[in-house]
């Protein structure tokens, strides 16, 4: 078997959690018409009833890691997860990072969707298209393409609102992550994370651009394509306060006391061209640190810049100490 996909389905039962939307969610990614991917649920602190009836459910279908002890973000339990897959089976293409609330396919009535089958399919065709490192899924509701010039959507819909040409994020910009590939050539490039993890509730995905532009690859958004998502169906980053208590606002509540401050105020970090939530102009990034193409001209020192603030070191976050189970 080749691996083309791991997809990585992301589940936290601190709040609440919904077996019935787990299972239609699962069931949707299993009926691809596509081969060469794996399936793996990535539980937080979900119930045991939870963890057995999905057992029950799909078997040996797809592959299970839990986490139970430790307090952590879904970035870094992604990140595990992929690290924990990779041992066991191999590297992969892409990593498909999907939360709880996706269904790939479209709602038809309270609790009733059609499936789409061809999901994976396109989405792969795209990811091996172009020098794509990281390829996004649209979704029907909370989708963040306000903030590439779209308005904004209060209501689920049928039509996706990037249409007849695929949609490059440009470097500083972001859209929220959903259902999103990443590469393996990011994988590689960041010590075997994907997902910057040192945030503690928001503004993530405000880094995203960066991490393509270092390895001189393109993040796209998928033309043509909808599927279906269910904003907070836990409630959104619920191990962390959404602020800072300290800095009193959103965007400077960082982990291990850290300081979003310490790289703002970085003539290094600027120079290498290192921008932050961009969106409510907090770091607006050098754009002369970049050329025609919106490729880094100083990879080597934006990645650095970006392993120093943006990535926990081991003394921090040790993810060999991770305590997990697996099935």
């Amino acid at each position: 078997m080749k691996n083309k996909l791991l997809v990585v389905y992301n589940t936290c039962g601190v709040k609440a959690e919904n077996i019935e939307y787990y299972t239609a969610s699962i069931d949707s990614i299993l009926n691809q018409d596509f081969e060469d991917y794996r399936v793996v649920v990535s539980m937080f602190k979900n119930s045991f009833e939870c963890k057995k009836a999905l057992a029950q459910k799909f078997g040996n279908k797809i592959s299970y890691v839990f986490y139970d002890k430790e307090r952590l973000t879904v970035n870094q339990t992604f990140n595990k997860t992929v690290q924990i897959c990779v041992e066991k089976f191999g590297k992969f293409e892409g990593y498909l990072y999907v939360d709880s609330g996706v269904i790939f396919g479209s709602l038809i009535n309270a609790g009733s969707f059609k499936h789409n089958q061809h999901v994976l399919k396109n989405i792969y065709e795209l990811f091996k298209s172009g020098p794509y490192s990281m390829v996004t899924l649209q979704v029907d509701l909370d989708a963040g393409y306000q903030h590439i010039g779209y308005e904004y959507q209060s209501r689920a819909t049928d039509t996706p609102q990037i249409q007849g040409q695929d949609f490059i994020v440009p470097v500083g910009s972001a859209v929220n992550l959903h259902a999103q590939i990443f590469s393996h050539e990011i994988y590689e490039n960041f010590n075997h994370k994907l997902i910057p993890d040192v945030f503690a509730a928001y503004c993530t995905e405000s880094t995203f651009s960066f991490l393509n532009a270092i390895v001189h690859e393109k993040w796209v958004i998928m033309k043509d394509i909808l599927i279906s998502h269910l904003p907070s169906l836990e409630g959104a980053s619920v191990s962390f306060f959404h602020h800072s208590l300290i800095h009193r606002n959103s965007w400077n509540n960082l982990l291990y006391e850290r300081n979003a401050l310490d790289f703002i105020n970085d003539p290094e970090a600027v120079d290498a061209g290192l921008g932050y939530e961009e969106c409510n102009n907090i770091m607006m990034h050098k754009e002369a640190a970049y050329d025609e193409n919106g490729f880094a001209k100083y990879p080597e020192k934006l990645k650095a810049v970006i392993k120093k603030y943006l990535f926990l070191s081991k003394e921090e976050l040790d993810y060999d100490k991770i305590v997990y189970k697996t099935i």
